[in-house]
């Protein structure tokens, strides 16, 4: 292999080449001693004067590198790595290290040789973690996560795989993957705002605001949002003292509260305790967590959308109207976001039997998503029984059109057929 480690002089490599292939010196006992009571400065100081000799042995240079590295002195600890592999380019300890050192110093494409190589020699989970680390900086998921699971399936009691595996999940929309990955970090043992946020993030995706709810009976007088027994607390039971509506805590509700209490600024975690009290039926709590998010971010697209399912939960339809032509407006929500929202709007008023109002609801949404077949069913289906047989005809022939392989095509063409023969255009 190649070194392409910078900034060496010639005659420096040369010198720094000669460590001792064989021979241990009287020292080499102390050494190791030290570096495993962990003071790792006297390490450096013991052997640094002779690897500068060449006179240090393969095994002292390593060890003189391990202690560079856990005193954070990286850029020292590369040139005693290099003297190594011109001797030994096969070491697999020495490659690993200086696949580290490169990783550590943000050089990750140089680093990746080395861990191969070291790889190669000796299946080892530390080193198959930092390839794993390394491809994925470079956003090379796909490589990354092959190097990840390996180490992983040779030790479990590394988090950092499980959460950069968790991450990739993230990052490719798939978020009971990464929530069983984030799982597995925090029963490895760790416990960050980084883990919280990206846990709360993965029930978003899959819309899990809010945990199973259950009664339980709870010691004290909890409030909304305590956390008790592994549970958090949503409101007391009336007329039962002592009992209170609880949720389990794989939610957003309960990551949430976890991470604000680390990150008291943190907009994610607001986000999260927005979506999860409003899945859990208390507007007025999610309302306080929209507003602090918005006096953050102003009026972002899921500040927005807050904003709009809310007023959907409290059934404020001209508030929803004003505010979808707003973000329409201003370019904040997409099309195909807005659409769905008329087409919830259009499904409350026909709910309460008001088919003009569901109608108006869902022409906007045709005129977001032209292409949608639950609106362009719902709009022939409503203009029908509102009598608007022409609107009816037009629609089922847009669904007979677009649609073309749909299950029910025979029962849609047969409802436009009785149409346009009651129109006379059949």
């Amino acid at each position: 292999m190649q070194l392409r480690l910078m900034g060496l002089r010639a005659a420096f490599v040369v010198l720094l080449a000669l460590c001792s292939v064989s021979g241990l010196h009287a020292g080499s006992d102390e050494a190791v001693e030290l570096f495993a009571r962990g003071d790792y400065g006297a390490v450096v100081k013991l052997l640094s004067p002779r690897w500068s000799k060449g006179s240090a042995q393969i095994q002292e240079c390593i060890l003189l590198a391990r202690a560079y590295l856990h005193l954070g002195q990286v850029a020292n600890s590369l040139p005693v790595l290099q003297s190594v592999l011109v001797i030994d380019a096969e070491n697999p300890d020495a490659n690993s290290l200086a696949g580290r050192a490169l990783h550590e110093q943000g050089r990750h494409r140089e680093a990746i040789p080395f861990l191969q190589q070291a790889l190669r020699l000796k299946d080892d989970p530390v080193t198959a973690s930092l390839l794993g680390r390394c491809h994925y900086l470079l956003g090379e998921l796909s490589r990354a996560k092959v190097y990840l699971q390996r180490a992983l399936e040779k030790d479990i009691r590394d988090p950092v795989n499980s959460l950069t595996l968790g991450k990739i999940h993230l990052q490719r929309g798939a978020g009971a993957r990464a929530q069983r990955y984030l799982l597995a970090a925090q029963e490895a043992g760790l416990d960050s705002a980084e883990l919280h946020e990206l846990l709360g993030r993965a029930y978003v995706l899959q819309e899990k605001y809010v945990g199973p709810v259950m009664v339980q009976r709870v010691a004290g007088s909890p409030g909304p949002g305590d956390i008790a027994g592994g549970r958090l607390v949503l409101a007391p039971v009336e007329g039962s003292p002592g009992e209170y509506m609880v949720c389990t805590q794989h939610c957003a509700l309960y990551e949430g509260y976890l991470l604000l209490e680390m990150r008291s600024d943190s907009t994610e975690a607001m986000f999260m305790l927005a979506s999860g009290w409003l899945a859990a039926g208390d507007a007025a709590r999610a309302g306080e967590f929209i507003q602090m998010q918005s006096q953050r971010e102003g009026d972002s697209e899921r500040i927005t959308a807050l904003r709009a399912r809310m007023l959907l939960f409290s059934q404020d339809l001209d508030g929803l109207d004003s505010v979808l032509a707003r973000a329409s407006g201003k370019g904040i929500l997409g099309p195909d976001l807005l659409a769905e929202f008329y087409y919830q709007a259009a499904l409350q008023l026909r709910a309460r039997g008001e088919h003009g109002g569901a109608i108006a609801f869902l022409e906007k949404a045709d005129e977001k998503r032209p292409m949608s077949a639950k609106v362009l069913r719902s709009l022939a289906e409503l203009s029908q029984l509102a009598g608007r047989r022409k609107d009816a005809r037009q629609y089922y022939a847009r669904v007979v059109d677009l649609f073309p392989d749909a299950p029910d095509i025979d029962e849609i063409r047969n409802r436009l057929r009785v149409l346009q023969e009651e129109e006379g255009g059949g």
